[in-house]
């Protein structure tokens, strides 16, 4: 009797996959070093400094009317003064302003800050901030003060609904906690560098002078 065939089962060479599983395809880890690259060229683009605004030149006579120049050229911004020779806080000394300077230890702090421009806005004084040859970006240290307080002195809404109001302490005379004792109107703001080329972050948004 010949011998019986073995018969054999096809099976696929491939690999069975179990029941109820999926194979899942693994996900594709996110580039960060592309991310950090691309954040940091926008940060450092957001950072980088605007261009230098005109600078207009004037005498120092043309000081007693520095309000009124750079009210006529841009009504949004107060004066910056590149100040060459050194004699512009000197000026404004006499004429009855409130200057506080960089290189004297103390007149940057946060209270002495406050209290000058308060003064100044209550009677209606130029607020001085001669930098010197430090970078006027220092001015920044307003912010000490209250947050914030730079911007709204800048673009000079701390003028408009009684905004410097805020700046006032319970320890103040009585007659800083009412509107009524100030003179905004003839206030103004303004600041002094010796920098023949000035931190643009804030020459920028001011209009900008140079004494001959």
């Amino acid at each position: 009797m010949p011998p019986k065939k073995v018969t054999t089962s096809k099976t696929s060479s491939a690999p069975v996959k179990p029941k109820g599983t999926t194979t899942k395809t693994p996900a594709k880890k996110p580039d960060s070093q592309k991310d950090a690259s691309t954040l940091s060229a926008a940060e450092a683009a957001a950072d980088a400094p605007p261009p230098m605004p005109p600078v207009t030149t004037m005498s120092m006579k043309g000081l007693t009317r520095l309000a009124e120049e750079a009210n006529s050229k841009d009504p949004k911004k107060w004066p910056l003064v590149i100040d060459l020779q050194g004699n512009v806080g000197t000026f404004f000394k006499y004429r009855d302003a409130n200057v506080l300077q960089a290189e004297i230890p103390g007149d940057l702090h946060a209270n002495k800050i406050r209290r000058a421009l308060l003064g100044a806005l209550r009677y209606g004084k130029p607020f001085v901030l001669d930098m010197e040859s430090h970078d006027i970006r220092k001015v920044e240290i307003v912010n000490d003060v209250e947050k914030n307080l730079l911007d709204s002195l800048l673009d000079k809404t701390i003028l408009e609904d009684e905004r410097y109001l805020t700046l006032v302490k319970d320890e103040d005379e009585k007659e800083y906690h009412n509107s009524a004792y100030y003179a905004i109107d003839r206030f103004s703001f303004v600041v002094i560098t010796t920098n023949p080329s000035p931190n643009t972050h804030i020459a920028a948004r001011m209009t900008c002078f140079q004494v001959e």
